[in-house]
């Protein structure tokens, strides 16, 4: 029984390491389309004060449809600098072109966040990157965090709704947890 367990085990990791390896083709709304309004994106830096110490980039993109009259809804993704790039996997500035373009999706401000670093604290060691502390941690200070410190940055900015059902929020892996315990714990 033991071995047949250990085997079956061996069998799922292996199946899902192949199956991970598989490449998943993009559809067209992950590829640029003719006629279709590019919107822009803007790189920032910001220090938090409730991650003491930590600088972190984060990307805004706007949709080229973004009317400052009307508050635009938001979507926020966690591990932001994987998802901005248009030659990634994700390609979101892309996606939400085609998509709003389209109306398949309303006019829609992407807020791509990275995990904060901390400084080394002496020449000859390296930065902590504090993604794990931020994104696995169960408490409501991320969400505090976006609450406070960057949805109320970009507000100044553009004109964000703050109704409840025009916010979204989304990442993979420890991104997808940070990305539950926000919405559980400020739904």
């Amino acid at each position: 029984m033991k071995k047949l367990c250990l085997f079956i085990g061996l069998l799922t990791v292996l199946t899902g390491t192949a199956w991970a390896a598989e490449e998943y083709p993009l559809g067209p709304d992950s590829q640029r389309q003719a006629g279709v309004p590019q919107g822009t994106v803007t790189q920032y830096t910001w220090t938090s004060k409730i991650f003491p110490g930590t600088v972190r980039d984060y990307w805004v993109y706007v949709p080229a449809q973004y009317a400052p009259e009307k508050p635009a809804c938001v979507m926020v993704f966690e591990d932001g600098k994987s998802y901005v790039s248009e030659d990634g996997r994700a390609r979101i500035p892309i996606v939400f072109d085609n998509l709003i373009a389209k109306h398949d999706m309303p006019v829609t401000i992407a807020i791509l966040i990275d995990p904060g670093v901390l400084k080394a604290a002496s020449p000859g060691q390296q930065d902590r990157i504090n993604r794990s502390y931020e994104y696995d941690g169960l408490s409501d200070r991320y969400a505090r965090f976006l609450l406070n410190e960057i949805l109320p940055e970009v507000a100044k900015h553009y004109n964000l709704s703050t109704n409840p059902n025009d916010r979204a929020i989304s990442g993979g892996s420890s991104g997808g947890i940070c990305s539950f315990t926000v919405a559980w714990t400020h739904p």
